[in-house]
């Protein structure tokens, strides 16, 4: 299924993004303060996810690594 032309991620990467990311404990604003000059490459945006909330933080996350300008 894909969503807004994003291909939907695969059950491994959404696994690595629950995991990984503090999607349900810290909002996407606070992360890319304390994370986002160390993040390169990032692309968790890039793909739909089962979970509407994860998804959203992802892509808010995103949002504010390009807006900031710490986004390859």
């Amino acid at each position: 299924m894909v969503a807004e032309g994003r291909p939907r991620a695969d059950p491994e990467r959404e696994a690595r993004a629950r995991a990984f990311f503090p999607w349900s404990t810290q909002s996407a604003a606070e992360y890319a303060t304390t994370h986002g000059a160390a993040m390169v490459g990032y692309t968790y945006d890039a793909y739909s996810y089962a979970d509407p909330e994860l998804e959203a933080w992802l892509r808010e996350l995103g949002d504010l690594l390009r807006t900031r300008g710490h986004r390859c």
